[in-house]
């Protein structure tokens, strides 16, 4: 059975032990994330729906975060419909992130909202002060294995940013990038 058809199946029972979370500090519903965050199965990703949704301010229907992925700051993040964050990512919303409908981040994938300020000379690169930059991801796109995502950029619909690509700049619609720093390979716009 498809994920889509499960989250179909057990929409009420997810909806209703978000709610019932709700009623629990968000520090404790943090921690939770923290806890369960290498549960497998679909019994591992259910209750990680039901956390992240009490968390974010903004969470679609049928998201999936797997296993071992690294989810911090998700009190910033704001997520569509139909979105699958696969294992071993890392995402970081401190920034604010705000993912479109119909998104998949591929294993491995990271997507950072924050850079150090490296502009301060006689400042140890280490102790510089944090830069908040959000990133925002549109509908339809897919982030390949093992991509960065980095603070500030803007990636618009249906655009497929491939594995291990590194992206600094705003991803225009309807593109294929790649490399690193990603540069658009070719167009995915249909042709008549």
């Amino acid at each position: 059975m498809r994920g889509r058809d499960l989250f179909r199946r057990f929409r009420p029972l997810l909806l209703g032990l978000s709610d019932g979370l709700a009623l629990l500090p968000p520090s404790v519903a943090r921690l939770l994330l923290v806890l369960v965050r290498g549960v497998p199965t679909r019994f591992g990703v259910g209750i990680r729906y039901v956390i992240v949704r009490r968390l974010a301010p903004s969470c679609g229907e049928n998201v999936a975060v797997m296993e071992d992925v690294y989810l911090h700051n998700a009190h910033l993040l704001q997520v569509g419909d139909n979105v699958s964050i696969h294992p071993t990512c890392y995402i970081d919303a401190a920034g604010g992130l705000n993912i479109g409908n119909d998104v998949s981040v591929a294993h491995g994938a990271s997507i950072l909202t924050m850079d150090h300020d490296h502009a301060r000379p006689g400042t140890p690169i280490r102790d510089a002060p944090v830069l908040l930059k959000p990133v925002r991801i549109g509908n339809d796109v897919w982030i390949g294995a093992g991509a960065r995502v980095l603070g500030g950029v803007c990636i618009a619909d249906h655009v497929v940013v491939a594995a291990g690509a590194v992206v600094v700049d705003d991803v225009p619609t309807d593109s294929l990038v790649a490399g690193v720093p990603a540069r658009v390979v070719r167009s995915l716009a249909a042709t008549a």
